[in-house]
């Protein structure tokens, strides 16, 4: 056991305290008994001697009666009747005085009561003795004297009576005094035990709190060091009333060394003043009510401020803590921090900014695909263990191919060209794409191609990307004699092919460095390249980067550096550059001030955004055709959903009739043909079905609200239910979380993954759907997408089924890709499509892992 910590714990004084208080207070209620007992006892013992003095005068009283000058008195003085009644209301006093000595006392009370009789019999005894209607005086003799033997007798009973009373007494006379003889003892052992007590006590107490003085000293020398070496602000305030007990000011009471080095304040001057005073800042930017607030709530208060403190701007994080009679503030330097947070998210905003352009040149070079007459292909090379050609995989190809070869874009695709054109090997083509690769050179050449008995010539031009190589083809059988006007077009496509691809790669901005007061700066390369000159062609500073500036805004740049330098801070502007060759831009600049090497120096972003500026103008325009698109897009949906669907509907409806009137004429082979005829009006309608699903997903979230998913999960179960119980499929279910989303389409979500694990189950075995619900960070979201939220659910569909290759887990999220043949697996290759478009709606993020044979998961985040 550990006597020491037992020793040196602060429970055990508290335990040994509050023992020796009650040992305190016990002896000194005994003690206190003993001396009230004691007191009683001398109480009791001058009782009884009051008694005997009662008894003593009653005796007397009585015996006057037996004397002859009494009796004389009362037979020969005419002031007989006088002497009676005085005689007789000294009786009644002593009586009185005798009854109220005795009332605590029933036997004496009792005994008492008869020498009352008695007495009041002696009276009248008394009285009777001159009896005036006697007139023989022998006869008035003999009467007197019988009288007398009467009194005699009464006055004996009277005395027997009184000598009873005298025995009681005498008897609690002894006990009352032996009882006091023994409080009378013991009193003076307990007060000296009860002394020794509070000596002891006394001398524990001083020893407790002499150590705890060493101790309170040792902290604080160490709270001493501690607050002389932190980086953090620590003062003491203490409030300051009007006469309406309003806190109107604190009184700075301590103040660590940090105030000099911070704020330039010495620690010493500070203590006394007021905090209104020595920061007055703190009234104009509101933080003073955080000082009040924690002081009258007895609460914590946290907020960060900004201070202007000697010309320079510093961030603080301050945490005030109610303590004794004041507050104390600590206040961490966070400058540096937010500094680095405002341009970490200058960067972020200007990189939002790239890949929205980049985005936007996706798009366009998308709509290209689709709009020009080309055949694009690109393919990646597949090399052998030499590293050298012998394949091509096919990784993208655009409708137009449809027409030429008939073949399906999404059936062809990551195929080997020698499996779907074999014939590139016989006519050169191959050759053509692997030197176009080897050699990094685009290369142009013109094939032929039969079809129905004619030859069309088309001409190509490859050009290398990456490992592969992107094929642009192109029906020049009616234009073979205009090669001039041909070769034009090929070089306009290769130009507008480039600048889409450095489009992506170039960002046009620069970096800059300088130093105020050398004023020196250091110019990164392509800042160099956007003034017109090779990196490192002069010696930068101010000065010189004002022959730059445009005459016409000359002025406003002057005027902006000029607040920059007496503020020590910079603002985003724009403003125009002449370039080395007299050309014209214009830039976008912003940067930070700090401190380095003992220099005050700018950290800056300059961004050449004239193509921004010039452009603006055009998205006034691209606006208006943006609304045409629309226009053109919703006549698209009201085609899909009706004009394309009724003829479809008559062919399934002939199909119906077909089938219930011919079906027994036809062949074997004209069965095989009608069911395929019938399967494929099917697919069509589901495809025309799901395209719309995947079209009339709206973007907008206009319309969202809180939605328990557990609920969606019953109504999809419910629509399900045949479809699970023919599959003998157990769905297992966390509680799912609720979220601000539009119900029919996380209805729609949930139904296609779960009759995606249902379709795609394992024959082998029973169906069983897990779903998992957990919140995490956005940290831990992948992929690239805009985080809205600290937090995210992260819910997993995981089921038992046939799994795919984890090389084709974000191909299953594009339209129209499947996996599997039609023929094995029905299905349009929507359905996921539409999972992710649903997720991307609510802000999330969908992605997928398997193995094949183990089982696929599903993997959703959404902002909680």
């Amino acid at each position: 056991m550990n006597f020491k910590r037992v020793y040196t714990s602060t429970k055990t004084y508290f335990v040994l305290s509050f023992m020796a208080l009650v040992l305190l207070v016990f002896t000194s209620t005994m003690a206190y008994k003993q001396i009230v007992g004691m007191q009683k006892s001398a109480e009791m013992v001058s009782h009884s001697l009051h008694v005997y003095n009662a008894i003593s005068l009653l005796t007397a009283h009585y015996t006057e009666a037996d004397s002859e000058e009494f009796r004389d008195a009362l037979l020969n003085t005419n002031k007989k009747e006088r002497i009676y009644n005085n005689y007789q209301e000294e009786g009644r006093v002593i009586m009185d005085s005798l009854a109220n000595l005795v009332r605590d006392n029933p036997s004496q009370t009792k005994r008492l009561e008869s020498l009352q009789v008695l007495l009041n019999d002696l009276y009248k005894q008394l009285q009777d003795l001159d009896k005036t209607d006697l007139e023989a005086d022998n006869t008035l003799l003999q009467y007197r004297e019988a009288q007398k033997s009467i009194i005699s007798i009464s006055l004996y009973q009277i005395r027997s009576l009184k000598n009873e009373m005298l025995g009681e007494e005498q008897r609690l006379m002894e006990l009352r005094q032996k009882t006091y003889e023994s409080d009378k003892s013991l009193a003076p052992l307990l007060l000296l035990l009860l002394a020794f007590l509070a000596l002891l006590v006394f001398v524990l107490s001083f020893l407790r709190i002499y150590r705890n003085k060493l101790r309170i000293r040792q902290s604080e020398n160490f709270l001493k060091n501690v607050l002389g070496t932190t980086d953090n602000v620590v003062n003491y305030y203490e409030p300051i009333f009007n006469e309406e007990n309003d806190v109107v000011d604190f009184t700075i009471i301590f103040a660590n060394a940090c105030n000099r080095d911070y704020f330039g304040l010495e620690p010493d001057d500070m203590i006394g003043k007021t905090v209104l005073e020595v920061f007055p800042f703190l009234k104009d930017s509101g933080n003073f009510n955080h000082l009040v607030a924690c002081y009258r709530n007895q609460d914590k208060v946290k907020f960060k401020s900004q201070v202007l403190m000697n010309d320079s701007t510093m961030w603080f994080e301050s945490l005030i803590t109610p303590l004794s009679e004041g507050i104390l503030i600590t206040a961490r330097n966070i400058t540096v921090e937010e500094e680095a947070k405002n341009t970490q998210l200058q960067f972020r905003k200007r990189l939002e900014k790239q890949n929205l352009i980049l985005l936007d040149n996706r798009a366009l070079l998308a709509n290209i695909f689709k709009s020009i007459s080309h055949i694009v292909i690109h393919l990646k090379s597949i090399r052998n263990a030499e590293g050298r050609i012998h394949d091509f995989e096919i990784v993208f190809v655009n409708d137009r191919i449809s027409p030429v070869t008939g073949d399906i874009p999404e059936e062809i695709k990551n195929k080997n060209v020698s499996v779907v054109f074999p014939e590139v090997f016989k006519t050169g083509v191959f050759e053509h794409l692997v030197t176009t690769i080897e050699n990094n050179n685009t290369i142009e050449y013109t094939v032929p191609y039969e079809k129905e008995n004619r030859t069309h010539w088309f001409s190509t031009t490859a050009i290398k990307l990456g490992d592969g190589v992107t094929v642009t083809i192109r029906d020049v059988t009616e234009e073979k004699e205009k090669s001039n006007q041909l070769i034009k077009l090929n070089e306009q496509l290769v130009i507008r092919n480039s600048i889409l691809n450095d489009a992506e790669s170039i960002a046009k901005i620069g970096s800059f460095l300088w130093y105020r007061d050398s004023d020196t700066s250091e110019l990164s390369d392509n800042f160099y390249r956007i003034l017109g000159f090779e990196p490192n062609a002069f010696t930068s500073s101010s000065k010189k980067f004002r022959d730059f500036i445009h005459p016409d805004d000359l002025a406003t740049y002057d005027l902006k550096l000029n607040e920059s330098l007496n503020g020590l801070t910079s603002e985003e502007f724009t403003y125009r550059i002449v370039t080395k060759q007299g050309e014209t831009k214009f830039v976008k600049t912003n940067g930070q001030f700090l401190e380095k090497d003992g220099q005050t120096v700018m950290i800056g972003v300059v961004q050449d955004v004239t193509q921004s500026i010039y452009a603006a103008e055009e998205l006034r325009k691209s606006n208006l055709e943006l609304q045409q698109s629309n226009a053109e897009l919703e006549s698209f949906n009201r085609v899909a959903s009706h004009d394309l669907q009724e003829p479809l509907r008559k062919i399934q409806l002939f199909i119906s009739r077909i089938e219930d009137i011919e079906r027994t004429n036809f062949s074997e082979k004209g069965t095989t043909y009608f069911n395929k005829v019938k399967n494929a009006a099917q697919r069509m309608q589901n495809l025309i079905k799901n395209l719309l699903a995947y079209s009339r997903i709206d973007s907008s979230k206009t319309d969202l609200e809180t939605i328990d998913l557990n609920d969606v999960l019953s109504k999809v179960q419910e629509d399900l239910i045949n479809m699970i119980k023919d599959t003998q499929a157990e769905i297992i279910s966390d509680q799912l979380p609720e979220i601000q989303g539009i119900f029919f389409q996380m209805e729609q979500l949930f139904a296609n993954l779960i009759a995606n694990a249902l379709k795609y189950r394992n024959k082998t075995k029973s169906p069983k759907i897990t779903i998992q619900a957990v919140t995490v960070g956005a940290s831990e979201v992948p992929g690239n997408i805009n985080l809205i939220s600290k937090s995210y659910y992260k819910i997993t569909f995981k089921d038992n089924g046939i799994g795919f290759d984890t090389k084709y887990s974000e191909k299953i999220f594009e339209v129209f890709q499947r996996l599997h043949q039609k023929t094995e697996y029905t299905g349009t290759g929507i359905g996921l499509a539409i999972c992710k478009k649903i997720v991307e709606n609510h802000y999330g993020y969908i992605h997928a892992t398997a193995k094949l044979g183990e089982g696929a998961q599903f993997i959703i985040f959404l902002p909680a």
